[in-house]
């Protein structure tokens, strides 16, 4: 009987020996998932000169001085949208007067060009961004719209979001047509004016637009992730350039309940705020499934796994081993935690009017990001049986799906296009696919490709990060210009691509 046990633990030995010496050498030799090498990478290639890059900052600022500012559908600063149509004009004279290039206005404030191509065969594609922005509150250290340029940094309500597309976007255009740039390739420009409300008078409208003309779009790249520097889990050496391919749904639900009211002297055993404050506590400390390994996530992380810390190099390379593990130290950061689940939050509580009358109802208001794992039917289960209480009345005031998944990887040539420009931005950076935790214009372009993309190329990290919706938003100038550098290359490969698709296949 001893023999028989020693005999299994130097067998267990043997494989756990096996086991460890399996995952280091995955370790060791992980590589990316997906090989982005069709265009050179040199910093040095680039046609934007620093000796431009001033006068680029200051017209990034001063378009950060008008304050065009969604505050809901029915309060928009409208003359500040026109003003800024004529800035963009002034700014941009090539732009507005070349005549392969047509703009039009959309439902009066958004913007919609067409750069035509010589070559008719090649599908157009689309590059959107949006005018507005969200108002600035709280503690700002300068004016939100005073467009400030201080210690190499433009502070100001959109530096980020999304403003600097708007200006990298026609920064790029005006300098190729400087430079004498015919496309091949027609493509649009899209400039919602409301993607902050949910873009229905803006981006839905041009979708309508160009369905309506049956225009037939190879892909659509919008905002959404950034360069990532330090805000990956087990990522800091490398920025990682995170590519949307699908995007969170949104949900608000009504919170409700309704009791008989009472006076303080005199409390019932339960109220209908407290029976309605139980509930929303059951409901944050119960959070939705993690649906790692249902959605890209996967992918994500093998793709980093190269550049990670030692550790996480080692864990991310034997997911298949650690994802238990993994998906619990995801759990533990709010960032990382959006990744793999459906978020909750828990935006308003309403309940009383007076301090010795107890109430009859309470109403709170939660909004979910949903996964595109999950459905409506799934977050509405989750919810009921975390709350724990039929006395708690769930409503749905908004509903908009998860994106569907955009083609990804290896064999995705406009993936691969998105990376490989990121990579001649930075060299040094990990490319890697993630679900955007943030709505975006996209969801109004679904009928004209199914190829739609996330991606903003300005760098985010731990400082700026909060910018975005809050205080001190702000872009490095440093930083624009590579925001500009991304826009110009990008317009250049998307018009060679087909060339290089062409060679690979002839090779």
């Amino acid at each position: 009987m001893t023999m028989g046990f020693s005999t299994i633990f130097k067998v267990l030995g043997i494989l756990l020996t096996g086991l460890v010496i399996v995952t280091i050498l995955r370790a060791l030799t992980i590589q990316d998932l997906v090989k982005f090498s069709k265009f050179p990478r040199k910093s040095d290639n680039f046609l934007t000169k620093d000796s431009e890059v001033g006068a680029y900052a200051e017209r990034l600022a001063a378009s950060l001085r008008i304050r065009t500012v969604s505050y809901n559908a029915d309060q928009l600063d409208r003359g500040d949208f026109i003003k800024l149509h004529q800035f963009l004009e002034d700014s941009f004279p090539l732009v507005h007067s070349s005549p392969n290039i047509s703009r039009e206005f959309i439902n009066t404030y958004s913007l919609l060009y067409k750069i035509s191509g010589s070559n008719t065969e090649l599908k157009p594609y689309l590059l959107a961004a949006h005018l507005d922005v969200v108002p600035a509150n709280g503690s700002w250290s300068v004016n939100p719209f005073d467009g400030v340029i201080k210690d190499g940094v433009i502070y100001g309500r959109g530096a980020t979001d999304d403003k600097h597309s708007v200006m990298g976007i026609l920064e790029a255009l005006e300098y190729l047509l400087r430079e004498g740039f015919e496309p091949q390739r027609t493509f649009y420009i899209a400039f919602g004016h409301d993607e902050e409300l949910t873009g229905q008078q803006g981006a839905h409208v041009i979708g309508q637009t160009l369905s309506q003309r049956s225009v037939d779009l190879d892909f659509v790249l919008d905002e959404g992730f950034y360069y990532l520097k330090d805000l990956v889990t087990g990522v800091t050496s490398y920025p990682v350039a995170m590519i949307g391919i699908s995007e969170k749904g949104w949900l608000e639900l009504e919170l409700s309940t309704a009791m008989p009211p009472g006076h303080c002297s005199i409390p019932p055993l339960e109220s209908a705020l407290g029976v309605l404050a139980k509930g929303v506590a059951n409901l944050e400390a119960n959070r939705h499934p993690s649906m790692f390994g249902k959605g890209p996530e996967y992918d994500m992380f093998s793709s980093i796994a190269p550049y990670a810390d030692p550790f996480y190099r080692y864990l991310f390379a034997n997911l298949w081993l650690f994802q238990p593990l993994f998906v619990r130290v995801l759990s533990q950061k709010p960032v990382t935690d959006s990744f793999h689940r459906t978020a909750t939050a828990i935006t308003i509580f309403q309940s009383g009017y007076k301090n010795n009358v107890i109430p009859g109802s309470a109403k709170a208001i939660v909004n979910h990001r949903v996964h595109p794992a999950q459905t409506l039917e799934d977050v509405l289960a989750h919810d009921k049986k975390a709350i724990g209480d039929e006395r708690v009345e769930i409503r749905v005031r908004k509903y908009i799906p998860p994106m569907p998944i955009s083609p990804y990887g290896e064999e995705e040539e406009i993936y691969r296009l998105i990376g490989d420009t990121a990579l001649q931005i930075c060299p040094d950076c990990a490319v890697a696919p993630g679900i955007s935790p943030a709505n975006t214009d996209l969801k109004h372009y679904v009928k004209l490709t199914k190829k739609l993309y996330r991606f903003s190329p300005a760098f985010v990290d731990p400082i700026t990060l909060p910018g975005l919706h809050g205080d001190d938003e702000r872009l490095s100038v440093r930083d624009y210009k590579k925001v500009i550098d991304f826009y110009l290359k990008f317009i250049l490969n998307a018009d060679d691509y087909h060339l290089f698709l062409k060679k690979k296949d002839e090779l």
